[in-house]
């Protein structure tokens, strides 16, 4: 802690003196810095105002180390794949070379004392450390495991296994060490899942960040068996069952946090196919401050979630974000004087003082026998999941006019598509206008990098799409230029836009009437909602997101 103070004063002294920097600026950063709860360094580098190898620069001279430029002298490949890569990656160190009989190894942070005991605790001889910007590091490991990867579809021109087993493969690559690390990327880099995908000619692994499937690594296609058999030894699957489709899920530890690693598991043409969804066992801490919501909407939903009884209905498609606003609201009315029941398909993240129920359908527990059981056990508010049918729908809103607080998730693609849905599946109409009380449709796009965000002027269609007039001066909006911490996106993390419609008594008897979506779309419209575009507008304009991603995930209601 007090060599990482000493070198802030020392970054910040430098800044004062060159001038980059006045007293009245340091100070509404460090103002920013306890707010956001980042450090310092890294808000100056997010401003622009000193660069990661200057960083590095300045630790090197405070330890008395040595500052290696990667861009200038490339590492000996042979030495550096001496570690394995999910080591590397997860201290974010490599080794360079050997000088003087010496193993010269480059590290980001010299501070952290953790890095040099994992290194010293692989190679048991001298050890010179250099000091590298830590984005040159990431980028000579991608390139260095990567082509180590691509060699290994020319290692070998053996058959498959014929009984795969986890420490080695026809390739010689130990799948233990390459699968611990190919999870240790996917949550480095923010993946929230992981798609092994067997092709005609290798095996492709695939991650998906921010809502966009990145290619990451490519395997021999021998490697498959040996691969996958890992994955379910660790889901407690059936390794020998090849033909039928499987699910299961187990734990892992990466950079000091638990992960849980839901596993589906089907057979393909060139063999297995697996996803992984990787679910950070602390998201379940998140509150509706931080999930994107406007301030009125947020206050209108909070008003919601505190009443006694009634449905609350959340929707839109797989990945939007809907599991997350129903964790939120859980954990914002959960006290110890209200009993909380969920029924999900699966408990995705378990929350203290909330009795969670699983479905089973193997053992005949659906969300519709799961819902009947649970009424009889007192609570107080119930989540369903996902209503998938009449039975489950039906329940839910009669349980919504006996005293419950209901909370359930919907497949539409609006929030008052959520009502025709329910009368589609043929639920009675004053069941639906009683019961429901507010209907929420959400999507997620992609924030702006802010530690690449730079400040456009929009052209003239842009400025009709945001409804800025064409003659009004300084108007910026924003993007990403794109940088390795953004994996040159330009886009970092995703944000939510929001539709709500809050039921009233007009809508009711539009309900009644079973009225479209359309009608009813138009209703709320005319009383003051936000559509997702309009929403997604906002946050274009506040500088969240980029026009281009509001356009691509909400569509121009009519």
């Amino acid at each position: 802690m007090i060599a990482a103070l000493a070198a802030e004063h020392r970054i910040v002294s430098k800044l004062l003196d060159d001038k980059q920097l006045n007293t009245k600026r340091l100070l509404s950063l460090r103002t920013e810095s306890e707010i956001a709860g980042l450090p310092l360094v890294e808000l100056l580098q997010r401003h622009d105002l000193i660069s990661e190898a200057d960083v590095a620069q300045t630790y090197a001279d405070m330890h008395g180390l040595r500052f290696l430029d990667l861009s200038r002298r490339a590492p000996a490949r042979t030495w550096a794949l001496m570690l394995p890569e999910n080591v590397a990656r997860r201290k974010c160190c490599l080794v360079f070379g050997e000088v003087g009989g010496q193993l010269v190894v480059a590290l980001a942070d010299p501070l952290d004392a953790s890095v040099r005991a994992v290194v010293e605790a692989y190679f048991q001889r001298p050890l010179q450390y250099v000091v590298s910007p830590r984005y040159q590091i990431l980028e000579a490991l991608d390139s260095i495991y990567g082509e180590a990867r691509a060699k290994g579809a020319r290692w070998t021109g053996l058959a498959p296994v014929a009984t795969p087993v986890a420490t080695a493969s026809a390739t010689g690559l130990n799948m233990i060490e390459e699968f611990d690390s190919i999870i240790d990327e996917a949550v480095d880099r923010r993946a929230s899942d992981i798609h092994v995908e067997p092709e005609a000619d290798r095996l492709r692994i695939r991650l998906r960040i921010d809502g966009r499937l990145l290619e990451a690594r490519a395997y021999p296609l021998e490697v498959t068996p040996t691969l996958v058999s890992r994955i379910k030894v660790l889901a407690t699957l059936d390794i020998t069952e090849r033909r039928k489709p499987q699910d299961g899920r187990f734990s892992h530890r990466s950079f000091d946090q638990d992960i849980d690693v839901r596993v589906a598991v089907i057979p393909g043409v060139h063999g297995e196919r697996v996803t992984l969804r990787l679910l950070a066992q602390d998201r379940s801490h998140v509150s509706l401050e931080t999930l994107g919501m406007g301030m009125e909407v947020r206050q209108a939903f909070e008003r919601l979630i505190l009443r006694p009884y009634g449905i609350i209905l959340i929707t839109g498609p797989t990945g939007s974000g809907k599991s997350t606003t129903l964790y939120a609201a859980l954990q914002r009315i959960n006290t110890v004087d209200k009993h909380i029941i969920t029924v999900e398909d699966p408990v995705e993240y378990h929350i203290p003082g909330v009795n969670q129920v699983a479905v089973d359908t193997e053992h005949g527990v659906s969300f519709a026998f799961a819902l009947r059981s649970i009424v009889r056990h007192d609570p107080d508010v119930i989540m369903v999941g996902e209503i998938r049918d009449r039975e489950t729908a039906h329940l839910a809103l009669e349980s919504s006019l006996t005293g419950h607080l209901v909370f359930a998730t919907l497949h539409t693609n609006s929030a008052c598509g959520a009502v025709t849905r329910l009368l589609e599946m043929g639920c009675e109409a004053y069941l639906v206008a009683s019961g429901v009380i507010g209907m929420i449709a959400q999507r997620l796009v992609r924030r702006i990098c802010p530690n690449c965000k730079r400040p456009y002027e929009p052209n003239a269609t842009e400025r009709r799409i945001l409804g800025v007039p064409l003659d009004r001066p300084g108007v910026e909006v924003y993007r990403g230029a794109g940088c390795t911490r953004c994996l040159r996106s330009g886009y970092y993390d995703r944000v939510g836009v929001f539709e709500f419609v809050a039921m009233d008594v007009g809508l009711g008897e539009l309900i009644m009437q079973k009225s479209t979506a359309e009608v009813l779309q138009r209703h709320a419209a005319a009383h003051g909602a936000i559509s997702l575009r309009e929403d997604a507008i906002v946050k274009v304009r506040a500088g969240l997101t980029t026009l281009e991603e509001a356009l691509r995930v909400t569509v121009l209601e009519v």
